[in-house]
This record gives C-alpha cells, sequence and structure tokens, in this order.
C-alpha cells in the first residue's frame, strides 16, 4: 500500500501546485515564480533535512542519481512553468503527465519487474487520467506550450527514476535538499546575477503554497518509490487530473460526462491496485 498513498499523495500535492502555478507564472512571469518555489524549497530543507539525520553509508552513486533528479525537477518545472504560462492547464497537464508512462518504463528497462494485473491497472489508470484532462479544444492546441509539456514530462520521468534511485540511500529529505541546491543554481542564481529576480508582491502566497506542495509531493513520491519506481510514478501522473478538476472548481468551467467517466475509471483503476497490492 505504500507504493499506492506515496503516488496518490504525489499526485494531489503537485496537482494543486500546477493549479496555483498556472496563475503565479502569469502574475510575475514562468521563471521568476519557478526561483521562488526553489529559493523557498530550499530554505525549509536546510532545516528539516539535517534533523533527519546525515546518510552516513550513502555512496557516491546516490549522490549522482540525487544530482541528476535535482536536475531533471529544475529543468523539467521550468519547461512546466513555460507551458503553463503560455497555454491552458486542460492542454499542458495530459502532456505533462506522461511523465508515470514514461518513468514506469525507464524503471523496467533499469531492471524493475511485476505483474500483468498490475501493469494492467496501471494502464488503466493513465488511460483514466488521459480521459479526465484531455478537455481542450483544437483550436487551444499551441505548438510551443504542448513542445514545452512534452520536454517537461520527460524531464520528470527522469527525476522521478533517479529520485527514487537515490532515496533509497539518502532519504527523502536528503534527496530533495540536493534536488533544490541544484534547482537553485540554475533556475534562481542567473536571475540574481542579471538583477531579473523581482519580489513577488501579490503572488507571494501562490508561490508559497506551490513551494510547500513540490516539497510534500516529493516527499510522497520518494517515500512510495523505495518499494519500487512504476506503481507511484503512473499514480503520480494523476495530477493532471487533479489539476483540471481543481480549475474547473476554482475557475467555474464545467465538467462533461467524459470527465466523469474518467474519473470514475481511475477510482476504479486505483482499487484494484490496492487489492492486488494488499
Amino acid at each position: 500500500m505504500i507504493p499506492i498513498l506515496g503516488g496518490l499523495g504525489a499526485a494531489f500535492s503537485w496537482g494543486f501546485s500546477t493549479v496555483v502555478a498556472s496563475r503565479s507564472t502569469r502574475m510575475i512571469g514562468s521563471q521568476q515564480a519557478l526561483a521562488y518555489v526553489m529559493l523557498l524549497g530550499l530554505g525549509g530543507l536546510v532545516v528539516l533535512a539535517p534533523a533527519s539525520g546525515y546518510p552516513e553509508h550513502a555512496t557516491g552513486h546516490a549522490w549522482a542519481w540525487a544530482v541528476l533528479a535535482g536536475a531533471g525537477s529544475a529543468a523539467g518545472l521550468s519547461m512546466m512553468y513555460r507551458a503553463l504560462r503560455l497555454g491552458k492547464v486542460g492542454v499542458v497537464a495530459p502532456i505533462a503527465s506522461s511523465e508515470g508512462a514514461l518513468a514506469a518504463v525507464f524503471s523496467i528497462a533499469l531492471g524493475e519487474t511485476f505483474t500483468a494485473a498490475v501493469a494492467v491497472c496501471l494502464l488503466v489508470i493513465a488511460c483514466g487520467v488521459v480521459a479526465v484532462t484531455m478537455r481542450g479544444r483544437a483550436a487551444d492546441v499551441h505548438l510551443r506550450p504542448s513542445l514545452y509539456a512534452l520536454a517537461a514530462a520527460c524531464l520528470f520521468g527522469v527525476n522521478l527514476v533517479a529520485s527514487a534511485r537515490a532515496g533509497d540511500a539518502l532519504g527523502a529529505l536528503w534527496t530533495i535538499l540536493v534536488a533544490r541546491i541544484v534547482g537553485v543554481a540554475v533556475i534562481a542564481v542567473p536571475l540574481l546575477l542579471r538583477g531579473r529576480l523581482r519580489l513577488p508582491g501579490a503572488a507571494w502566497w501562490m508561490v508559497s503554497f506551490s513551494a510547500t506542495a513540490e516539497l510534500v509531493g516529493y516527499v510522497s513520491f520518494v517515500t512510495g518509490a523505495r518499494h519500487g519506481v512504476a506503481i507511484p510514478a503512473v499514480l503520480a501522473s494523476q495530477f493532471a487530473a487533479v489539476a483540471t478538476i481543481t480549475s474547473f472548481a476554482i475557475f467555474g468551467e464545467r465538467i462533461g460526462p467524459r470527465q466523469v467517466g474518467g474519473a470514475a475509471v481511475i477510482v476504479a483503476g486505483v482499487s484494484v491496485l490496492a487489492v492486488l497490492r494488499a
């Protein structure tokens, strides 16, 4: 059950973060919003990670996986925030949600195995996510945000696998600390050096929320991935469904029969998966 709970926790956290980021990026810019998410996350982890104890037996390979996870996370979020600033959540989210399938493929290539029944459940859940999120009209699909979202999915897939590998030895908090250090170095520092990182103003609460939600989701995923990457990765990809449904609720958009049916498919798939993994 731990992989299932970890994946679902990540899905809800990242889904809510995505909705809020779709607003903050349009207020202060995609890279400025992401820079504050990285800085605020790093500030919290500098306190939390040492309190969890230093991973004395971690190998160089574990730290290397953590650095790769950080690079994937920072680059992926950069692409995601650019896509959210230019495109609609209902178009960007389903493309980015393919991260779970990509991470599952990467993990299988690295030697992870699971039963045919579990594979079918993961496929059903992935189909449900697509049904819930794919609501954009053809006129809403634009090349630049779509390419940014596709790049984000690929980078997030790498990040999920690398985070799981690092988390086995370093623990969730140290893995995320390394990721945020890389993120600050890649995203925030260049903006600071160029004098382009202005105060977020009214977007303070948004970047603070996104920073917290990203960390909670990351901890949930890394914890769940200690028992295998594929299941929590595919479940975490439901962040797209969470983001789409939440954006409907907040922004007053209607949910059609396809979204309701997709949500029912997701619930059924997760329920069967929980029984199989119990």
